[in-house]
């Protein structure tokens, strides 16, 4: 495995992707294939399915938070695997079911990405809300 293929490589890229603002992330990075599971969070039952529905969460996410971001706290790779913990940080566009519209919202998340020829094969979301 060539260096820009590793789980590491492209786990950096799709933080670096994702903060360019654009749902375009899931792209860059997902294989048409991949699987992704996010477990429940504030109070939602979780969601799961294949890049089209990480693709439709990343547009909501975008409309609801142009600003949001994620800045990478730890990262630890394996073969095939990597786990990042992130910090998430992004201002409502608008009144949401986490948030309203001005007001800046925190969360601790952590992925584990399965990857196989340099994309994400597999993703799942475990994520928090930090104190305001």
């Amino acid at each position: 495995m060539n260096h820009a293929s590793s789980p590491e490589a492209v786990a950096r890229r799709l933080i670096a992707e994702y903060n360019r603002g654009l749902p375009d992330w899931v792209e860059a990075v997902h294989a048409e294939t991949t699987e992704w599971i996010e477990l429940p969070f504030l109070g939602g039952a979780g969601r799961s399915g294949g890049r089209a529905e990480l693709r439709k969460a990343a547009e909501l996410q975008v409309a609801n938070f142009p600003d949001r971001r994620m800045t990478l706290l730890n990262v630890v790779a394996d073969t095939d695997q990597v786990a990042l913990e992130v910090e998430w940080t992004g201002t409502a566009a608008l009144d949401t079911a986490w948030a309203k519209k001005g007001s800046g919202l925190t969360l601790r998340a952590v992925l584990i990405l399965t990857v196989k020829g340099g994309r994400v094969v597999k993703e799942v979301d475990y994520v928090i809300a930090m104190p305001a």
